[in-house]
């Protein structure tokens, strides 16, 4: 038997999203903090008490597993899109992140589900996602460096925090509708659960190392043909490199900058 409780005022509106959800809706909910304050746990318990039948097959770190998990999803199921990115590359990736979102939101709203996406921070979400898809924001904290805090924002109080804390990344208004605790127990096997973001983290990183070589080949391989094939018209470069013509007169302004300078 899984043990953990759930805030009372959290509860209530978790109870409100399983009923109404009956009534042909979808319930998006975010979760966002720093790394390490206990969203992921937090997220995870929202959705098994949602959906009792939640498991870690449920839980997506990347946009394929994110798809693949809504597609095999049943109504009125759960599913987690965990943070699978940090560092430098943590903004490009959330591109992919609100991609993939906004590409399955169709398909969460036909199917009835619920859906708990955690992020370090929810003013880097689509703005659609963030003012007008989701139910509420869950903003996970630590007190002293100590886990287990969070605040709720509702649809409304979700807005109106978009607006007047983007710029400059702050929670300071307006203030949640209630703050609550939370105990960090898992509703999935941890040790598999740790498992299986790691080994999503790992394989991000080398397929950014294999896109950063590529990249810098063809970088490479551009140079030498901008400078010892000069004889060749530009459609004929193009094919030789395989560019687009937008990707390649870009890579040329960029080019002829850098002799200039």
């Amino acid at each position: 038997m899984i043990d953990f409780s759930i805030d009372g005022y959290l509860k209530t509106n978790l109870d409100t999203a399983k009923k109404v959800i009956k009534k042909d809706w979808d319930m998006v909910f975010l979760y966002d903090g720093y790394e390490g304050s206990g969203k992921s746990v937090k997220a995870q318990q929202d959705a098994f008490y949602c959906d009792p039948s939640f498991c870690i097959e449920r839980i997506a770190f990347t946009p394929k597993e994110f798809r693949d998990a809504i597609q095999i999803a049943e109504p009125y199921q759960a599913v987690v899109y965990d943070e699978a990115y940090t560092g430098l590359s943590s903004r490009a990736t959330m591109t992919n992140v609100n991609r993939a979102l906004v590409q399955m939101l169709a398909e969460i709203r036909q199917k009835n589900l619920f859906v708990f996406v955690v992020m370090p921070t929810f003013f880097d979400l689509d703005k659609y996602v963030a003012l007008w898809r989701s139910r509420a924001l869950i903003h996970v904290y630590t007190k002293d460096f100590q886990r287990g805090f969070f605040a709720f924002y509702n649809i409304d109080l979700k807005k109106s925090l978009y607006i007047n804390g983007k710029k400059f990344y702050s929670y300071a208004k307006p203030r949640p509708n209630f703050i609550g605790r939370f105990t960090n127990h898992y509703v999935v096997d941890e040790k598999e659960y740790r498992n299986k973001k790691r080994n999503s983290l790992v394989n991000r990183e080398q397929k950014n190392i294999q896109a950063e070589q590529e990249k810098e080949l063809q970088d490479l391989l551009f140079e030498r043909i901008m400078v010892l094939d000069e004889k060749h018209p530009h459609t004929i470069r193009m094919e030789i490199l395989g560019l687009p013509q937008s990707t390649y007169f870009y890579k040329l302004k960029q080019w002829k900058e850098k002799q200039d300078n």
